[in-house]
This record gives structure tokens, C-alpha cells and sequence, in this order.
């Protein structure tokens, strides 16, 4: 336990110092600024702020001055802002207080996060001071703290007890408070607290600003950590059922044509786009990611011609997933489930889950307080799948609400979850994970472990996977398979919507007849943690006898050297053994499950899952 107070004791250069002090490094023996901090064994950003002239704590202040020969006292700037929020414009807040105090509990065993965020809030803050066993602190003691931050791991499950009180006593002090503090902020340090569905830690931390690092940098940590504090004093309360159904009653009763699609927006789609332009800018791994594959009417489009491509599986799969996947529906509970697509292709499979999961007395209608929510990065790719779902069952606009989120990140998840609970009153979900997403995605593990963690007792998951027989990568037939896999991706319909998202935000081009040869499909058997996969990545690469350009869409243009390869597309075909390993490491157990083979080997599994107790 720590408990980090802030004082002002910082100092920073003053402004007529700064050029002299930054001209001090080379003549003192350091090359560079990482030089200077592993030699004081300080943290690079606390370096950077000094020669910057931002705060840093006295000790660090006067330690950096001596390693490079200079006076602190002639160069500092003594006349800080007394109000730890006027050192930051952009965080002006009123405040009566000269100090903000906050509370740190660590659960996480990792000693660097915690360095690096003291060195960081000193940074911006003041100085800091800790002390140890808040706990045993009294009611008034602890109403003098402003935000409560709380670090844990995978392995701090073990001690959900603990964490549960003290979470809980902090909330009942805010609930004490006229203004809502202290404010809660949990970080999941290098791996996610996952905890089982019924575990009486979970409505605690419901509605609690949550972040991953390192997913979440330092800096920003800081900077929503300080935006937290001054936040609205009293959460919002939420919105009662009342509000809600009558909400649901006025939108059933608007008059609108099936082109409407009722849509919650949750990404910043130009943030989104700097992601990708920062994917395509990364010399040695150039990559379009998974979401961004699909982004965009372009390759939405593609998308849907590829799917009708009889030279790649995803037509067949098509055709066959119904069959396989009806066998399912005994599972759920057509009267009390809700259904919440995570990732939502063309439409096709969602369409047939509705008809046979959740219609009602063998019609194509289904109950009435039913509510379908479809989610997908790509606001075109909602639009096409709805469409699609609503020519053959046609759903009320106020019971089929979009999402548009990227379900790939732990907060993304989490608040699709809370949104799908609060608009369904709380009835079980049947989450649909189908149209072998899993393999697309940079990181299975912890996408899969994203759903798995907001799952809850009677929630169920309809997990679909690709997968191929074992016999066949045994080493007579593994070249077979590999050459027979490597022909899908190479097909030409394939090759046009693999391609279409870089066309679509880029301006790169080639030659008509150098074409043909910058389209790779690479095809390799690899060890993952829990067996066997054969993984698929399609690649540009520039095979011409020059250098290309690519202009962004910011007008950055990006130089291509020969050979070098952007990573457009990645898919995994898993051995059944390997694909159950995953499943139940990530703590569901398989209900039920049917599978597809064709003659070459290679086919897909439909799953019914439920997280294990």
C-alpha cells in the first residue's frame, strides 16, 4: 500500500537558462539525454522535463545540476504556481487547496509502472512523499484525498478480497461527499484482473475508469488521471427504466423507412485514422490492422464480392454455417436472451442466428422486448450487415441498436457490454463471435479474454473458428495444404479487398503490368502457447526496380524501398486440439459444438461457450 502526497516542492530552469543548460550534456560526458538519466538512475521523461523547462522534484532537480556542473540555485525558477493545476493551462480548475493528494494502492508487483508515474505526476504536480498502510487511516484522515488509484495484474485476483475492500470503503466515502471525491482510477498493469462471472468484485468496478498498460502510455495515464480530478463534481445518475422505455415507446413510434439505423458512435474516427496512418509510417512493420481491413465503403464493398468468390472459403462457409449452427439453439433461451454480434461481416450469418436462435412460435418474428445489437468498427460494415438482417427479419427500429466500437480493447468491451446490459433490463446476453474473427485479430488471447472478462453467468458465446485437420499438416501433406490455403488468398477477388484499404487511404500507385507481382500471401505453420496454427499474411510488396511513394491522407508522403512489405491482411486456420486448448485457457467451457471439413482438410467449428465457474 502507498499513499503518494503532493507538495509543493519542484523546481524548473528559468527560461533564459534553457539553451545553456541543454548545450551542458556533450562537455559533461553524455551523448544524449537517456545517457544522463541511466547514469543518475532516473527516468528518461524526468531528464526531458528539466532541459524543457517543465518541474521536476528538488532532489531530481539538484541531482542533474551536479552531473553537469551547474549552480541550481542561479538557474532555477523559485516562483512556481502554488495551485497544482495552474502549472497546466489546459487543467484550469478552481480550487481552494494549495496541495492534491492522491492514493495509491499496488497490486500489481511491478515497481516500474510506479516509478515511472511518480516521476511523472512529480513532473506536472510537485514533489513526492509516501507512507504506507492507508488502511489503517481514519474517515477524516482519508477525506483529505482527491483520487484513489489502484494497480493490479492477472495474479491479483488471488487477493479480489482485499481489493474489493478497499475499493468498497473508498466508495462509500465518496458517496459521503458533497462533491464526489476521492475519484477511482484502475490500471491493469501488463495483464488484465480477470475474475469469474459471479464474483462479488464485479458491480463494484462497473462504471470505474479503467486502463491497460502499457496499451495506455505513461503520459496518458497522467493526463486522464488529472482530468479525473477535475471532472464533474457528482457522477451523473443513470438513466431510470421509465426513461428508458418511454425512450424505447417514442422511437417505435416514428413513422421512418428501414434506411434509418439507430447508432451508438463510440470512436473518434479521426483518432482512428492517425492510428493507421502511424501503422503505415512504421518502417520494419508496416501493417493495416484487422478493424481497418473493413473501414471504409471501399472495402466494405470488396468485401461483399470476396464473400460471393466461389475460389475462397468464405462463400461455402456461408452456405453451410446455418446448418451446423441451428444445432446450437437449444441452448438459449429464445424468451430471455438478448443478442450482441461482435463483428458483424456482411449480415449473412447474424441473419440466420435471428431465424433460428430467436424466432418466435417457428416465425421469422421474434419477442417482442428482444433487442439485437450488432457491433463493428466500421460504420459502412454495420450499415451493409442491418440491411441485409432486415430484408428477411425485419426488426423494429428501437430493437436493433448499433454499435460502432472497437470491441479489441478492454475499455471497448466493457462499454459495450454496460450499454447492451442497461438497454436490454439486464437480461442474459448471447454474445456472437462468429466469421473466424478470432484469427484476424493481432492478439486472440487478449481479445477473447476481453469478452470472456465481461461475461456474466448466464451469458453465452457463439464462437465461430476456422479450422483445419491435423492429418494434413503432417509433413507428407503439409506443402499440399500450404499450396491449397496460399491459392485461396491469391484469388483475385481476395487480392482486390485485401488491397482495398490501403487504395482507399493512400494514394499509391503502379504500373498496370507491375501489378500482378506486388501482391504476396505468405503461409506458414507456427508454435503458439496452445499448439499448432497455420497463419496466413497477405502483404504489398514493392517487387519494381525503384523506390514508390505514398502520399497520406495528412499529406505525408511515405517512401517505399524495394522489397519492403505492408502487411495488409492476417488470418489463422487452427488445429481442433489447439483451438479447444485456447478455449478453455481462456476460462469458457464448450456446451456444444458442430464442425465443417471439406475434402482438403480444411473447414470451420461453431461453438456454444459459457465462462467456466
Amino acid at each position: 500500500m502507498l499513499v503518494l502526497l503532493f507538495m509543493p516542492r519542484a523546481l524548473r530552469i528559468r527560461g533564459e537558462f534553457q539553451k545553456q543548460v541543454k548545450l551542458a550534456l556533450t562537455p559533461n560526458g553524455f551523448p544524449s539525454q537517456k545517457a544522463l538519466a541511466e547514469e543518475i538512475g532516473i527516468a528518461l521523461c524526468t531528464v526531458s522535463n528539466f532541459l524543457n523547462g517543465k518541474p521536476v522534484s528538488l532532489i531530481n532537480f539538484q541531482e542533474i545540476c551536479f552531473k553537469l556542473g551547474l549552480n541550481w540555485k542561479e538557474i532555477a525558477d523559485f516562483n512556481l504556481p502554488q495551485n497544482p493545476l495552474e502549472s497546466n493551462p489546459d487543467l484550469n480548475q478552481e480550487s481552494d487547496l494549495d496541495t492534491t493528494r492522491i492514493l495509491l494502492s499496488d497490486h500489481s508487483k511491478n515497481s516500474y509502472l510506479i516509478e515511472q508515474l511518480c516521476e511523472e505526476l512529480e513532473a506536472v504536480r510537485e514533489s513526492v512523499f509516501i507512507s504506507e498502510d492507508w488502511q489503517q487511516f481514519s474517515n477524516e484522515e482519508l477525506n483529505q484525498y482527491d483520487c484513489f488509484l489502484l494497480l493490479v495484474s492477472h495474479h491479483s485476483a488471488q487477493i479480489s478480497n482485499i481489493i474489493m475492500e478497499e475499493i468498497q470503503r473508498v466508495q462509500e466515502l465518496r458517496n459521503s461527499r458533497y462533491n464526489g471525491q476521492p475519484a477511482i482510477f484502475l490500471i491493469h498493469v501488463d495483464s488484465v484482473m480477470s475474475l469469474p462471472l459471479n464474483h462479488p468484485l464485479l458491480p463494484h468496478i462497473q462504471g470505474i475508469l479503467q486502463r491497460e498498460f502499457p496499451q495506455t502510455d505513461i503520459q496518458t495515464l497522467v493526463q486522464e488521471i488529472l482530468e479525473l480530478l477535475q471532472a464533474d463534481p457528482l457522477p451523473k445518475p443513470p438513466v431510470e427504466s421509465n426513461d428508458l422505455k418511454q425512450f424505447s415507446e417514442k422511437i417505435s413510434n416514428l413513422n421512418l423507412s428501414k434506411n434509418w439505423l439507430l447508432t451508438y458512435i463510440g470512436e473518434d474516427q479521426l483518432l482512428k485514422l492517425g492510428a493507421l496512418e502511424d501503422d503505415l509510417k512504421n518502417k520494419g512493420d508496416r501493417r493495416i490492422q484487422s478493424g481497418y481491413s473493413y473501414w471504409g465503403v471501399g472495402p466494405v464493398q470488396m468485401w461483399n464480392w470476396a464473400c460471393t468468390d466461389r475460389t475462397y472459403h468464405m462463400r461455402k462457409n456461408i452456405l453451410e454455417f446455418p446448418h451446423y449452427a441451428r444445432q446450437l439453439a437449444q441452448y438459449v433461451d429464445k424468451e430471455r436472451y438478448n443478442f450482441v454480434s461482435l463483428g458483424v461481416g456482411e449480415g449473412s450469418k447474424d441473419r440466420s442466428i435471428l431465424s433460428d436462435f430467436f424466432n418466435k412460435h417457428g416465425s421469422i418474428e421474434t419477442e417482442n422486448d428482444f433487442l439485437y445489437i450488432p457491433v463493428d468498427m466500421s460504420l459502412d460494415m454495420l450499415r451493409v450487415a442491418v440491411e441485409t438482417i432486415q430484408e428477411t427479419n425485419p426488426l423494429p427500429l428501437h430493437r436493433c441498436i448499433a454499435i460502432q466500437r472497437d470491441f479489441e480493447s478492454f475499455q471497448g468491451m466493457q462499454e459495450i457490454a454496460y450499454i447492451a446490459q442497461s438497454l436490454g433490463s439486464q437480461k442474459p446476453i448471447l454474445y456472437g463471435f462468429i466469421g473466424n474473427t478470432i484469427a484476424n485479430v493481432d492478439n486472440p488471447k487478449q481479445v477473447l479474454g476481453n469478452i470472456v472478462n465481461v461475461m456474466r453467468t448466464e451469458d453465452l458465446l457463439i464462437f465461430e473458428a476456422q479450422i483445419v485437420n491435423a492429418s494434413v499438416l503432417e509433413v507428407e501433406r503439409r506443402q499440399e495444404t500450404i499450396e491449397s490455403v496460399q491459392r485461396e488468398y491469391l484469388s483475385h477477388c481476395f487480392r482486390n479487398f485485401a488491397l482495398s484499404a490501403l487504395l482507399q487511404n493512400t494514394d499509391l500507385t503502379i504500373e498496370p503490368n507491375e501489378r500482378g507481382n506486388s501482391y504476396i500471401v505468405d503461409v506458414d505453420l507456427y508454435q503458439w502457447d496452445y499448439g499448432q496454427v497455420l497463419q496466413i499474411d497477405c502483404f504489398f510488396e514493392n517487387n519494381t526496380d525503384r523506390p514508390l511513394y505514398m502520399t497520406l491522407i495528412t499529406e505525408e508522403t511515405v517512401m517505399l524501398d524495394k522489397k519492403e512489405r505492408i502487411r495488409l491482411y492476417r488470418s489463422r486456420k487452427f488445429p481442433q486440439h489447439t483451438l479447444h486448448n485456447f478455449v478453455h485457457a481462456s476460462g469458457l467451457r464448450i456446451l456444444g459444438q458442430n464442425q465443417y471439413l471439406s475434402e482438403k482438410g480444411t473447414g470451420f467449428i461453431v461453438m456454444m461457450l459459457q465462462r467456466q465457474n
